[in-house]
C-alpha cells in the first residue's frame, strides 16, 4: 500500500509544478496594451521621404527606365520593321521575371506603361527641424532660369527633419539652392544633374492630373547641335490641373498654349495658365492631319515659331498627348534636324504614361512606331517629299522643310526658328 502511495505522489508532483509555473514572457506583447506594436519591417516616416540631394551631388533626373530606353534602343531612319516597345527583343531593360501564382511557372513580363515612368524623380533638400520656425522660403536656379517657393514649415510632423521636395529638374544643368527661415539661411548649396529627358509633372487636381509632359529639349541633331531646353513642351490635356500645378507651369516659364483638340474632345477648354492661346480644332493626327488639315497645321507651326521667337515657351497638347501632339512633335524636331529614328523614339516615350494618356478607353494595342497607319504613316508621308528619282531620299530635315514651305511657312521663319532653338 505504501508503494502505491509513493507511485501516485510521483505522478502528482510534476503536474502540480507545471500548473504553478508562470506564463512565459511574450516579447511581442507590450506591457501597456495601449502602446502600438511597431512592425520592424515597416519603414519609418523618415525612410518614406524622397531621396536627399546634398551640396555637391550629381543626380540622374530622368526616370531610370526612360533613360535606359533612350540610351539603349536605336531605330534606323525609314525602317519600321520593329519596335522595342511592342516585341521586346531589344528591350531587355523592360523585362521583369516573376512567378505565376497559379502555375508556379517562372515567366517574364514587360515593364511598359504601368503609369509611373512618365514622372520625373523627386528629391528633397533637408535641414534640422525647428518646431518654432517662421515661414520658410526657398529659391532654386540654374543659368537664366529661377523659381521661388513658399514652404510648409512643418510638412510632416512625424519626420525628424525639415525638407523641401523638388522635381521637374532638367538634365545636364548645375542648380543652386537656398532655403531661408525668415531672414536666416538654413541651408544652401549646388548640385549637378544628368540624363537625356526633361520630364515634368504638374501636380494633379484629381487622380489623373496632367501627365505625359516632356520638354523637347536635349535631343541631338544630325549635325551635332542640341535642341535647347525650356522652349517647346508637349503633353496631355491640362484640364484637371490644380492651382499648385498652375504655379509649377508658371515657374517652368510656360507662357503659351496650343490646344490641338477637335470639337469632339475640346469641351470648351480654356488656357491652363495666363498664356497666349491657340485652338485650331483638329480631329485627327498623323497623315490625315498633314494631308487634309494643311492650313490648321500651318497655324500650329507658325504659332510655335512665333512664340519661341518672342521668348514665350509654348506647351502644345491634344487629349492624350500622343496622336496630334506626336505629329506636331515630328514636324518640330524634324525641321531642327533630329534624326527621324530618334524622333520615332521620342514618340514612343508616350507608352510610359498611364492609361488615359498613352492609350484611350477601349484600346487594346500599344501605339508604337510600327502599327501601320499612325506614326509610320505620317513619317512616310513626310519622307515622300524627299524621294529622288534614283530611289534615295533627301535628309528628313529637308523633307519637313519642303512640306512646311508648301503649306505656307516662310523659309526665313524656319531659319530663325533653328537659330532660336539650337545650340
Amino acid at each position: 500500500m505504501k508503494k502505491i502511495s509513493y507511485f501516485f505522489l510521483a505522478l502528482l508532483v510534476p503536474f502540480m509544478v507545471m500548473c504553478e509555473q508562470p506564463e512565459p514572457d511574450n516579447p511581442d506583447t507590450p506591457d501597456n496594451p495601449d502602446t502600438p506594436v511597431v512592425d520592424p519591417d515597416e519603414p519609418s516616416p523618415d525612410e518614406l521621404v524622397p531621396a536627399e540631394v546634398k551640396n555637391g551631388d550629381r543626380i540622374l533626373v530622368t526616370n531610370e527606365i526612360i533613360e535606359k530606353f533612350i540610351t539603349t534602343i536605336t531605330y534606323p531612319e525609314r525602317d519600321y520593321s520593329y519596335s522595342a516597345m511592342k516585341r521586346g527583343e531589344e528591350a531587355d531593360f523592360l523585362k521583369q521575371p516573376y512567378v505565376d501564382e497559379d502555375t508556379g511557372e517562372a515567366k517574364t513580363r514587360l515593364l511598359i506603361s504601368p503609369g509611373k515612368e512618365d514622372i520625373s524623380p523627386t528629391f528633397t533638400i533637408r535641414w534640422p527641424k525647428d518646431t518654432q520656425s517662421s515661414e520658410y522660403t526657398a529659391k532654386l536656379w540654374e543659368g537664366d532660369w529661377s523659381a521661388t517657393y513658399t514652404l510648409d514649415p512643418n510638412p510632416d510632423p512625424d519626420v525628424s527633419f525639415g525638407y523641401w521636395a523638388i522635381n521637374n529638374l532638367r538634365p545636364n544643368a548645375q542648380y543652386n539652392y537656398e532655403v531661408k527661415n525668415g531672414s536666416t539661411v538654413v541651408t544652401s548649396g549646388k548640385f549637378e544633374t544628368y540624363g537625356h529627358l526633361h520630364h515634368l509633372t504638374f501636380k494633379p487636381g484629381s487622380a489623373s492630373g496632367v501627365r505625359n509632359v516632356r520638354d523637347l529639349g536635349g535631343w541631338k541633331t544630325k549635325d551635332g547641335k542640341t535642341v535647347k531646353y525650356r522652349k517647346v513642351y508637349r503633353g496631355g490635356r491640362p484640364d484637371k490641373i490644380s492651382n499648385i500645378g498652375k504655379q509649377e507651369a508658371r515657374r517652368e516659364g510656360i507662357l503659351a498654349e496650343l490646344d490641338l483638340r477637335g470639337k469632339s474632345d475640346h469641351l470648351g477648354a480654356t488656357p491652363f495658365t495666363d498664356a497666349i492661346f491657340l485652338s485650331p480644332i483638329i480631329e485627327e493626327g498623323y497623315a490625315q492631319m498633314l494631308r487634309d488639315d494643311k492650313e490648321k497645321t500651318r497655324q500650329c507651326m507658325q504659332f510655335i515659331f512665333d512664340c519661341v521667337d518672342q521668348g514665350k515657351p509654348v506647351y502644345f497638347h491634344c487629349s492624350l498627348g500622343r496622336d496630334r501632339t506626336g505629329t506636331v512633335s515630328m514636324l518640330t524636331l524634324g525641321i531642327l534636324g533630329v534624326d527621324e529614328g530618334e524622333i520615332s523614339k521620342e514618340y514612343e516615350l508616350t507608352q510610359f504614361a498611364p492609361h488615359g494618356y498613352s492609350v484611350s478607353e477601349g484600346e487594346k494595342t500599344r501605339m508604337t512606331r510600327l502599327n501601320g497607319i499612325d506614326y509610320d504613316g505620317a513619317a512616310k508621308f513626310i519622307w515622300a517629299y524627299g524621294k529622288q528619282d534614283d530611289g534615295s531620299y533627301l535628309p528628313f530635315k529637308d523633307c519637313v522643310q519642303k512640306y512646311l514651305i508648301e503649306i505656307g511657312i516662310k523659309e526665313s521663319d524656319i531659319v530663325k526658328f533653328r537659330q532660336n532653338m539650337l545650340e
